[in-house]
């Protein structure tokens, strides 16, 4: 092979692989971005960055996608803590916190139900109700937090169980919010 030729084929190899860096890193950037454009909008972006940034599957998707993820994070929390609350109100033996107990299965039921139609609505492109069912599940984990603060004011055992569907839920009705604005142009 002539000195001139090697050098062509080098050249272009390199060239091809400098390309195929650049393509995967701006397929990163752009998916970082759209992560970071939905976290900067939320109360708590640590949370979101790293439960959402934790799952390869975010790492190249679209923004009906990243709400179909979260929707399907928010909807396995939710699970784990109506099987919490299930057993907590088991083994319960005052009427009073049964009560609770008994509010916030209901509650995570309700949630439950709304992360299921917002998965559908989503899948449906029909994105107009998806901020709504967020901000109604997000509703239904304030909701169980605020029944132990009721007199006589309980110490919640489920606050981290709450605040993580409430972060959850946050992120979906952003996303909700997004889909519509990118829908409208």
């Amino acid at each position: 092979m002539s000195k001139s030729l090697h050098m062509n084929y080098s050249s272009s190899y390199v060239y091809m692989i400098l390309n195929l860096v650049l393509l995967i890193s701006g397929k990163l950037f752009v998916s970082a971005t759209l992560l970071e454009d939905v976290c900067r909008q939320t109360h708590d972006q640590a949370f979101c960055l790293n439960v959402l940034g934790s799952d390869p599957r975010t790492q190249n998707a679209d923004l009906v996608n990243l709400g179909l993820i979260t929707i399907d994070l928010g909807s396995y929390s939710a699970t784990g803590t109506k099987i919490k609350i299930h057993s907590l109100l088991l083994s319960e033996k005052d009427p009073l916190l049964k009560s609770r107990f008994v509010m916030c299965d209901e509650y995570y039921e309700d949630a439950i139900a709304y992360l299921r139609d917002a998965a559908d609505y989503l899948k449906r492109g029909e994105y107009s109700d998806i901020a709504g069912f967020g901000g109604v599940a997000y509703n239904d984990a304030y909701e169980c937090e605020n029944a132990f603060k009721k007199p006589p004011g309980f110490k919640s055992p489920l606050t981290d169980e709450n605040y993580r569907l409430e972060q959850f839920c946050e992120i979906i009705t952003i996303i909700g919010n997004m889909l519509l604005v990118k829908k409208a142009y």
